[in-house]
């Protein structure tokens, strides 16, 4: 009779809500600490699919995970370019911070492959795309130090993505150029200090805190109007920090209204 009883008992409770099913996303970039905390998040997220750019064959991989190849954006067949078509890719830029032969299966796309790598992602059918720089620009290439060339916002702006969402990384004070005359690099050095009074909510954050803002913050650009957004520093790590949770943050920074009275 127990099982009888189970049966009933769970046919009057409601049924469960079907997990969020969102459409195929690509990360190109999941090697190193930022790459790997994407990863791991555009997996957690509910994607229908999700395929990572590699260089050579992975020995394993997660359940969901695809391994994709250059050539899949360089010259997309017919199929391919149905299979990702309104796509969502996240394009990490960072130093790689791990050393090993996990991470040398993976591409690491260079400053200098932006335009390009976003250029062949839209004529793969891509409709979104989010470029993520690490929040501690001590690990950056000098080129990236102080964020985007104004220059490269303005192509990438001109692509034809529906949501494109670039993530810049904080200014650090050692990252001054060369030739920065003395006085300059003395009161950069004295606001440096004040980063050890500054609260928790708005230092750089940690790439896993990082790759789970820029998730949630993907998701909730469905529901915004299209459009070049920029993620700043401060409103990331308010969403990382907020006792709420990230997202009420993120929908007041996009306009959105918020769920259940939050």
């Amino acid at each position: 009779m127990q099982p009888l009883h189970d049966a009933l008992h769970g046919a009057l409770r409601p049924a469960p809500r079907p997990a969020l099913t969102l459409g195929p996303a690509l990360v190109l970039g999941a090697g190193g600490w930022l790459g790997s905390a994407m990863l791991s998040q555009v997996l957690a997220a509910g994607h229908a699919r999700v395929g990572a750019w590699v260089r050579q064959p992975m020995a394993s991989t997660h359940r969901g995970l695809v391994a994709v190849p250059e050539a899949v954006w360089q010259a997309p067949t017919p199929a391919q370019r149905e299979a990702w078509a309104g796509a969502t890719a996240y394009l990490v830029l960072e130093r790689a911070g791990l050393v090993g032969a996990r991470d040398a299966v993976f591409a690491a796309p260079q400053a200098a492959d932006l335009l390009p790598l976003a250029r062949q992602l839209r004529d793969l059918g891509v409709a979104r795309l989010a470029v993520v720089l690490p929040h501690a620009a001590n690990s950056l290439p000098e080129a990236l130090r102080h964020g985007f060339a104004d220059a490269d916002e303005h192509a990438l702006s001109t692509l034809g993505f529906d949501q494109l969402l670039l993530v810049r990384s904080s200014r650090d004070a050692a990252a001054l150029p060369p030739g920065t005359p003395w006085w300059d690099r003395l009161a950069a050095a004295w606001w440096s200090q004040l980063r050890w009074i500054v609260p928790d909510a708005e230092r750089p954050l940690r790439s896993v805190a990082l790759a789970r803002v820029v998730v949630a913050a993907v998701r909730l650009l469905r529901e915004a109007p299209p459009g070049v957004r920029v993620l700043p520093q401060g409103v990331a790590s308010r969403a990382a920090h907020a006792a709420e949770g990230v997202e009420p943050v993120l929908r007041t920074w996009l306009a959105l209204p918020q769920k259940n009275g939050a």
